[in-house]
Order: C-alpha cells, then structure tokens, then sequence
C-alpha cells in the first residue's frame, strides 16, 4: 500500500511540474480546441432536410481514436446517425452524467451575409449555422471528453457523450428512436443539454438553468373563398378573409398561469427588481385570482416574461395562390404555437375556434399536437443541479441560479419522459433582444463560447469527480486534483 501510495504521489507531482511549465495553460489548449472543433464542425453541412449527419459523427470519432475512447454509432437508416462515447467511471452505483447534443441544425435561411457552411471568425465572433444550435455544445464536448480522458484521475461516475440525429424535425430518427431501440446501451442517471442561458444583470446574474419546456403544437387555420382571375375583384378574397382572421387570433390574449418553475423563477429574481416590479412579482406569487391575473398582463408586456405566464401563438408559414394571375378559393395560415406544461391542446383549439362564426368561412385544425402525458419538470433539489448552483457561484459570485420554464422545446422532453434528470444550459442570452439562433448570421461571441465551456467543465468536474480538475477562478492554485485518494489506475 505504501509503494501505491507514493507512485500516485509522484505522479501527481510530476503531472503538477508539467502543467507550471507549460507555454500554455490547460485553460488556453481548451479554448483553442473549443473553437476549431467548432469551426470544423460549422463547415460540415448537416442542415434540414438532408443534414450530412454521418459526415459529422466521422469527424467526431476519429478525434475519440486520437484519444482512445470507446465509440458506437446507431443508424436508424443509411441517411440519418447517432454517436455514442463513453468515459467510464469507478463508482457503478452512481448514475451516468450525459452530455448530449444533436449533429442536425435548422436550414440555411435567406439573407446571409456570411457563408453560412464556412465558419467565419470576425470581430470576436464566429458566425455559421449551427454555432448556438447545437454545434457549440458538440465542440464543447468534444473538447471536454478528450481532455478528460487524459487526464491521471478517472471520473466517479460514467460520462456520457450522445450526438444525435434529427433533432431540429422531431427526433424521430435520434433521441425518440434511441429511446425505443437503444436505451438500455446508454442508460444516464443525468443530462446536461441546451436550453438554458445565462442573464447578465445587476446586481446579480441569473443562471436559467432549464428544467421545463413548452409545449410545441401547430394549428392551421384556412379560409374559403372565392377563387378568380386575378383581373376580376371579389367580396370573398380567401387572403382577405385569412388576414382579418389572423387579425382576430392576434388579438387573443390567453389567461395567464403560474407554472411551478415560473412561480420558482419569478419568486428568485423578485429582490433584483425595483419596488414596482416587487409590488407586482407579489401580488402574481400571493395575490387573489383577480390580481394575479392583472400582475400578469402588466408582466406580459415583456416578451419573456409572457412566455412564462402564458400560452404563446406565432404565425409562421402562409399559404395562398402559387399564381400571380388568380386567386385562390383558399387561403392558409400555420400558427405555432408554445402551451405551457398542463395546458390543453383541444381547449385552446376551442377557444380560438370560438373566435369565429359559420359565416366567417374559417376552418382550425390541429396538425402537430404535443405528446401526452408531458413530463413533470425539473425542481432544482437534486445533486446535478446543485452541482450546476456552486459552479455558478464558483465563476460568478453572487449568481441567481434558478430551474426554469424554456419557451421552445427539444430533446429535453424526451429525456425526461424516459426518467432522466436534465437541465439544459446555455451560453449568456439576452431576452430583451432577438436570437440569432435559427436566423441569418446566427454566432457565438468567442468570449461566451470560452465562458460556456469553462461552465460546462466546471460542472461536470464538480458532479462526475466531486473537485475541480483546473482552477474555475484566476486566483485558484493551478495544481492538478490526483490525490492519495483518487489516484491513476494505471499508477497502481
């Protein structure tokens, strides 16, 4: 015991000695590897309808080879793959961390100005599709796993890396068909994914770490009309009719309702406020009916703020003629909408269907509906979400690190509902301001990217090895963590 003792000592020094020494900090050989695995990753094409997923997952096993970590790939079909990679860990009653991501991203859109499959770095940002969804998670990981897997000390807990296909039109052939077909192959305990962000403010920060997401369900709503040559003006233009409907639902404005991570959410960021917004956070979290409904509509003129509150409507894809020189005798609008968890999708049908009268020629259809029963959400007591609190207050001191309500959906859905504790988190957002996520020049700031990993690590050392591998914090001593206790396998 005494020889084992001494050689996971010495190793444990000579590992310190080299990382003093070196013309590069551990924290610098992680930044540069966030960005190109990023960079590389941008170039690859994996864009709805055809992503080039299989091409991606390449990329992505041949780094694990450098490093020697165990891979598999699952392909639902010859178009579509999972990547699956393991570290393993030497406690097997602790549960498995996952990190998951998805290789696919959404289509290119109009209006790029720089290529949007060719990673451009510019002015502290690097701009391509996929560098907020989700292709900074997969280099972040990817930094992370191989990092780690070098490292003289094994993790607790297993860690899990999954790169999935898909995501961006259901995930049908990713998560939900690994979930039917594979599960019992990767079996996490925990997930990290997106979803989350980090909101800058004074005085404090707030970490939203995302614990529930909205419902996704699409509504089509069609008008009837009259179908002509252009040339010749009708009373019954189905447009007409579409737009004067579409003017209808715009003016809905649906109750509000107080989820449990809402209330958990606006009870956190109440002493952030000023004594209006105190006044009104109190009487939304204790006030009678009457006044809570009245606290949210004053609440909902904040965009972000409704999401929390309310069930959302958007209008997205309008149908009509495909012909300059006639009218169409119909007219369609698609309605996404976002329904906060225990909504009912056929009540909100009603409601809007109600709007209308026969005469009105208006038909509503729902044509995407959510999956029931919706998982309950996340309530920030369990120890991955600990571990996500300290590391907030590791790097920023003070922070508010609440599980929230994320106004979109995802994977996070789907893991849940195979019982798996997830959060999602995500790099510093703004809601007061548009996302370039989904839009042209979508970017990462280079800064927020390092930020993102720093945290990611951070958390995954706290949860999966129980100390910090490197130092979160400048003034920390740049020691590695083997000890006594956790020493190199390969030392004994």
């Amino acid at each position: 015991m005494k020889k084992i003792f001494l050689l996971a000592l010495l190793f444990s020094l000579c590992a310190g000695a080299v990382w003093a020494q070196a013309d590069v900090s551990p924290w610098e050989e992680l930044n540069q590897n966030v960005v190109h695995h990023l960079m590389n990753l941008i170039d690859i094409d994996t864009s709805q309808p055809e992503p080039q997923e299989l091409q991606a997952a390449r990329y992505l096993y041949k780094e694990f080879n450098k490093h020697h970590i165990d891979w598999d790939i699952f392909r639902p079909d010859k178009n579509h793959a999972n990547l699956l990679a393991r570290i393993k860990g030497t406690d097997s009653t602790q549960k498995p961390l996952l990190l998951i991501s998805h290789l696919d991203t959404s289509p290119a859109t109009e209006g790029w100005t720089f290529p949007p499959f060719r990673a451009t770095k510019q002015d502290g940002n690097i701009y391509g599709l996929g560098s907020t969804d989700a292709k900074n998670y997969t280099a972040i990981y990817l930094t992370l796993l191989t990092w780690l897997k070098n490292q003289p000390i094994a993790p607790k807990r297993d860690i899990i890396f999954l790169a999935t296909s898909g995501e961006e039109v259901g995930s049908a052939t990713g998560l939900q068909w690994l979930g039917d077909t594979h599960w019992k192959e990767i079996a996490p305990g925990y997930a990290l994914n997106e979803g989350g962000g980090i909101i800058k403010n004074e005085p404090a920060d707030i970490v939203f770490a995302e614990a529930s997401t909205k419902m996704y369900m699409d509504i089509k709503v069609t008008a009837y009309g009259t179908g002509v040559h252009s040339s010749m003006p009708v009373n019954d233009n189905a447009v007409y009719a579409l737009s004067q409907a579409l003017a209808k639902i715009a003016d809905y404005n649906p109750p509000a309702r107080l989820t449990p991570p809402a209330r958990t959410f606006f009870k956190a960021i109440a002493p952030l406020q000023d004594e209006d917004g105190k006044t009104t956070i109190h009487f939304l979290l204790n006030g009678s009916a009457q006044n809570q409904q009245s606290a949210a509509q004053i609440m909902a003129l904040d965009p972000f703020f409704r999401t929390q509150l309310q069930d959302t409507l958007n209008p997205t894809v309008l149908s009509a003629s495909q012909d300059a020189g006639s009218t169409s005798d119909e007219a369609s609008a698609l309605i996404n909408v976002r329904l906060l968890p225990g909504s009912d999708p056929d009540k909100l049908l009603a409601q809007l269907q109600a709007l209308f009268t026969p005469q009105d020629n208006i038909s509503l259809e729902i044509v995407e509906r959510p999956q029931l029963p919706f998982p309950a959400p996340m309530d920030g007591t369990d120890a991955l979400f600990a571990s996500i609190a300290k590391t907030a207050d590791k790097l920023m001191p003070g922070a508010i690190t609440v599980p929230g309500l994320s106004p979109a959906s995802g994977d996070n859905e789907f893991l849940r509902k195979l019982g798996v504790i997830t959060y999602g988190l995500g790099p510093e957002m703004d809601p007061t301001s548009e996302s370039r996520t989904h839009m042209p020049d979508e970017f990462i700031s280079q800064q927020s990217l390092e930020n993102q990993l720093k945290f990611i690590a951070g958390i995954v050392f706290d949860f999966a090895y129980g100390q910090d591998l490197l130092p979160l914090t400048p003034s920390a001593k740049e020691t590695p963590a083997a000890t006594a206790d956790n020493a190199p396998e390969d030392a004994v």
